[in-house]
């Protein structure tokens, strides 16, 4: 009996010591990390070009505005007024 105890005890500390092995390793382990960078910039890139470019979006506001003006300026000049 006394072989078993001391089989179990042996395990348990084996057990024990790849466990927390495998706990420093992964919290050392830094090749994910650079992936989750990554994938956060691209969000907050793909957030700033969709407010910038959408539809309603500051780049084309202000790019309708400018062409409109444009526009009306063109108009009033080639067109004679009447």
């Amino acid at each position: 009996m006394h072989s078993l105890a001391s089989f179990v005890q042996g395990k348990s500390i084996e057990g024990y010591v790849y466990f927390t092995e495998a706990l420093r390793n992964f919290k050392n382990d830094q090749r994910g990390v650079t992936a989750v960078e990554y994938a956060i910039v691209a969000a907050g890139v793909g957030g700033v070009v969709a407010v910038a470019f959408g539809k309603e979006g500051t780049f084309t506001v202000m790019l309708n505005n400018i062409f409109g003006s444009l526009q009306k300026v063109v108009t009033e000049k080639i067109l004679p007024k009447q």
